[in-house]
């Protein structure tokens, strides 16, 4: 038997020991206890029972609890009607309202040509400027180039300071030797003191052939330094006459000179009295043209 969706526990009107069976704790407790909903029906509308406090639901009259148990369709109806309405009414208003505050906060933020434009503007003045400054910047490192390829006396300095630190290195060494080799001895002496000598002799030796050795040492690398900067201050002189206006001259240039002046445009040669042409392998006096 199918369990029921719902109990009904009726009867008609009586005496009050025809309705006393439902005062009993029994039957009372069970309703208490039930899973399944129940309507109490019991007697008529001045009739009360236990269980009737018991039930889910009380009904007057057994009539009354059969319309409970099946309500109208029409009613049920307009209510579920009711509510559908009830809804839309709800998400047309909850849409509604979120589309506003959408256009509030569309009309709180910026236009987007007003975001725009400074970044814009910047763009284009940066962008007029650029030109310019690549020209500055490449102006610049032209000028920079050209005072360290033809200043020889920054190389000619250079080459002099290089070599006044070598022989100061150079004067620097022998004595460092000597005070290492007395250094040494010192030592030797004061540890050969008190000893035996056949063990003094082992470690005068011993000390001999480390101090030659460190000698040796020294002596290789003073001379692999005083190589190196041999060679790059040869390295330094050849850059320098590589870079000197002779080499210049070389490749089929010539320097103009009015006396001890340069002349470098047509309006210094004009006025000068004798111009000098310097070639590389030679100079000539010429007269002016004056």
């Amino acid at each position: 038997m199918p369990r029921p969706d719902l109990i009904i526990v009726a009867r008609g009107g009586g005496s009050l020991e025809d309705l006393w069976g439902f005062n009993e704790e029994i039957v009372v407790r069970a309703a208490a206890a039930s899973d399944i909903p129940l309507i109490s029906a019991v007697g008529h509308e001045t009739d009360t029972t236990l269980i009737d406090f018991a039930a889910d639901i009380r009904a007057p009259t057994p009539t009354a609890a059969a319309e409970l148990a099946v309500p109208v369709r029409i009613e049920l109806l307009a209510f579920v009607d009711q509510q559908g309405a009830r809804l839309v009414r709800a998400l047309s208003n909850g849409v509604q309202t979120r589309r506003q505050r959408l256009r509030d906060l569309a009309r709180a933020l910026p236009q987007v040509d007003t975001l725009v434009d400074g970044p814009r503007q910047r763009l284009d003045y940066l962008s007029d400027r650029l030109p310019a400054a690549l020209r500055q910047a490449a102006a610049q490192k032209r000028l920079q180039l050209s005072d360290a390829a033809l200043r020889p006396a920054i190389l000619q300095r250079r080459l002099a300071e290089d070599r006044r630190r070598l022989a100061a290195l150079s004067d620097r060494l022998a004595p460092a030797l000597q005070r290492r080799s007395r250094d040494a001895a010192l030592t030797l002496d004061r540890a050969g003191r008190g000893l035996r000598p056949d063990l003094l002799r082992t470690r005068l030796d011993r000390q001999a052939e480390r101090l030659g050795s460190v000698l040796a040492r020294l002596s290789d690398r003073a001379t692999r330094q005083q190589a190196e900067r041999t060679a790059r201050l040869a390295a330094l002189d050849r850059l320098r006459e590589t870079l000197g206006y002779m080499e210049t001259l070389k490749r089929g240039y010539a320097v103009v000179r009015a006396g001890d002046v340069l002349v470098t445009d047509t309006v210094a040669a004009a006025n000068a009295d004798h111009l000098e042409i310097q070639f590389a392998d030679g100079r000539i006096a010429v007269g002016s043209r004056r």
